[in-house]
C-alpha cells in the first residue's frame, strides 16, 4: 500500500490481542506504531509526539473513547481519528462522527475496513480530495440513468451494491454490473434509518467518474451531480 509519507499511528485499546493484531499488521506495511491503553496514556502520548492516525475504543479503563475525541482533536487537530467498539449502536456512531471520528470500526476489526481507512486517509491520492471520507461496509439500490439502447432490454432499476466508502462530494461502491465512465446513476440505501441517508439522500444522482474491474463485477467511484449533495 503506497504512501506518500512514512506515518504514525497511535492505538488506544486496553484488549491487548486487539492491539497485538493492529501493531503487526501496521508494522508489516512499514508504518510506526504506538500502543496505550488508558485515556490519561493516550493524551500523554498525543501531547508529546504528533501522529497521523488514532485508533480509539470507546470502553477504557479510566475513560470513553467518544467524549475523549475533543481532547484529542485539540491537542492534534491535524490527526485522523477512528473510533473502535463492539457496541455500533446508532447513537454511538452518530456521536462519533458528530465528535469528528471519520470513521466506526465496528469489533470484531474486520481488516479489509482498516486498509481501506488507511488508503482513504493516508494513500497518495488522499491530499487530492475536497471532502474527508468515511469507510464503510453498506448495502444499497442503484439504477442506471438513461440507459444506452443495448442497455434498454434489461432491468436496471434495481441492482445491487455495496457503498465501500463515503464523503459529501461522493462515495465509492462494487456491484457485479459493469459500469461504465460518465454514466449517471441513482442510488439508495437498503436500510431506511440508515446514518448515511445524510450522504446519500432519497433518490441521489452520481455520474461514475473511474472503474476499476475487480472479481465478480467493478469498484467504482462516484461524484454527486445535480444538487444532490447534502448541506
Amino acid at each position: 500500500m503506497p504512501f506518500h509519507f512514512l506515518p504514525k499511528i497511535l492505538v488506544v485499546d486496553d484488549d491487548k490481542l486487539i492491539c497485538w493484531a493492529l501493531q503487526r499488521e501496521f508494522v508489516s506495511l512499514n508504518i510506526t506504531t504506538h500502543i496505550v491503553e488508558t485515556a490519561t496514556d493516550a493524551l500523554a502520548e498525543l501531547r508529546n509526539d504528533s501522529f497521523d492516525l488514532v485508533f480509539l475504543d470507546i470502553h477504557l479503563p479510566d475513560g470513553n473513547g467518544i467524549e475523549l475525541l475533543e481532547e484529542v482533536r485539540r491537542i492534534s487537530p491535524n490527526a485522523k481519528i477512528a473510533i473502535m467498539s463492539s457496541d455500533a449502536s446508532e447513537m454511538n456512531q452518530e456521536k462519533a462522527f458528530t465528535g469528528g471520528a471519520l470513521q466506526f470500526l465496528e469489533k470484531p476489526l474486520d481488516l479489509s475496513e482498516i486498509h481501506g481507512f488507511l488508503k482513504s486517509t493516508l494513500g497518495e491520492h488522499a491530499d487530492k480530495r475536497k471532502h474527508p471520507r468515511h469507510i464503510c461496509r453498506i448495502p444499497i439500490r442503484i439504477s442506471i440513468v438513461e440507459p444506452t439502447p443495448e442497455e434498454a432490454q434489461y432491468d436496471l432499476r434495481n441492482l445491487n451494491g455495496l457503498m465501500a466508502e463515503f464523503g459529501s462530494g461522493g462515495f465509492r461502491l462494487r456491484t457485479e454490473y459493469p459500469l461504465q465512465i460518465g454514466q449517471l446513476v441513482r442510488v439508495r440505501a437498503d436500510t431506511e434509518n440508515d446514518r448515511f441517508r445524510r450522504f446519500v439522500p432519497p433518490d441521489s444522482r452520481a455520474e461514475v467518474v473511474w472503474v476499476e474491474p475487480v472479481q465478480d463485477g467493478v469498484v467504482a467511484g462516484l461524484k454527486f451531480v445535480n444538487g444532490t449533495t447534502p448541506a
